[in-house]
């Protein structure tokens, strides 16, 4: 998916961007993640770097409107792998969906495969963060 030279950029960070610490190595674009992904970051490290990330304003902790929950529901259903998804996927999901519908030109950093086969169903890009992500085209490609 080629991004839109006239939308504003966004990213949405799963738990393997923050275990990763990638929201301390990314500039000049806005970041994004649902509060469920925050509580599953645990290890001392990741929980200092991403408070870190917090504070100086690297990151906005947004959770999706019902709405955008009740969407990704059954947009999973749909495609068979409701089941294979867990709450804090079906929040990353609706948090991309959520900026999407708000004009954003949205990228989602995962290295869920079912949810990377989903992002492309939807026409959403994803970037894989320590794997090679599913082999379909990716963003930006």
């Amino acid at each position: 998916m080629q991004g839109s030279p006239h939308k504003k950029k966004a990213l949405v960070l799963d738990t393997a961007a923050f275990l990763a610490a990638l929201q301390l190595l990314m500039y000049g674009i806005e970041l994004y993640t649902p509060r469920s992904v925050v509580e599953e970051v645990k290890d001392f490290e990741s929980v200092q770097r991403f408070q870190l990330s917090e504070s100086i304003g690297r990151v906005k902790i947004e959770d999706p409107k019902h709405s955008f929950v009740s969407k990704a529901v059954e947009v999973a259903r749909r495609h068979g792998v409701l089941e294979r998804l867990s709450k804090t996927d079906l929040d990353v999901l609706a948090l991309a969906l959520q900026l999407s519908y708000q004009g954003y030109d949205v990228v989602v950093l995962t290295d869920d495969y079912v949810l990377q086969k989903i992002l492309i169903e939807l026409g959403l890009g994803f970037r894989p963060v320590k794997t090679r992500g599913v082999e379909k085209k990716r963003s930006e490609e």
